[in-house]
């Protein structure tokens, strides 16, 4: 009876006290409480395999996805012409590891139609600096066919695709580029040596 005495002596001395030593067991409490519950809500320890959702549309992909128990973001979008268009190209974690419940995959898609680049000037220019100017650019289907013309390694003229273009046109960069290049020798001087040459036969059969 003392003893109970006693600490309710001491309670009602020291008020301030019993509150701290209050607040510190509901705060252990309740964060007992809530790391129970979020390892419950994220399935601690419990680990899925992501899927494959490479080449896929993104509403096919985003539905893959979720139903294997994770979440999605669209990182960025580029233009892939190996794959289909609006199709996912790439996805982080890879597919086939293994990864917490509701975890966020990352997928970049592929852009629903071609980037366009607009085309250089590069007449007069050397066909060197201009192939060069358009590999940089990122065009790769670069072609070059050599015509007669006094002005050697010049570009001449330009088609994309079986059609004359000019500077500033926007092309993709799966566009199939020719460039028409001098090859350093005039046509008339190539004529006028041919009929002379003619001539000289000409002048020798008739001796």
């Amino acid at each position: 009876m003392e003893k109970n005495n006693e600490n309710l002596s001491f309670f009602k001395k020291h008020p301030i006290l019993v509150n701290l030593m209050a607040i510190c067991l509901a705060t252990f409490l309740l964060c007992t409480i809530a790391m129970i519950g979020l390892d419950i809500f994220t399935e601690h320890g419990k680990y899925k395999t992501v899927p494959d959702v490479k080449r896929l549309q993104l509403s096919d992909a985003i539905a893959r996805i979720e139903s294997a128990g994770f979440r999605c973001e669209i990182t960025d979008s580029t233009y892939n012409e190996n794959f289909p268009l609006g199709s996912v190209i790439d996805q982080e974690p890879k597919s086939g590891s293994e990864a917490k419940s509701l975890r966020t995959i990352y997928l970049s898609l592929n852009a629903s139609s071609p980037r366009l680049v607009a085309l250089p000037n590069l007449n007069d220019m050397s066909v060197r600096q201009g192939e060069s100017t358009l590999i940089g650019l990122g065009f790769r289907n670069v072609t070059i066919t050599r015509v007669p013309s006094p002005y050697k390694d010049l570009i001449l003229s330009i088609t994309a695709d079986g059609r004359s273009i000019t500077s500033g046109t926007k092309l993709p960069l799966s566009a199939r580029i020719n460039l028409t290049v001098g090859d350093g020798e005039d046509l008339e001087l190539t004529t006028n040596d041919s009929i002379e040459a003619v001539n000289t036969d000409d002048f020798d059969l008739d001796f």
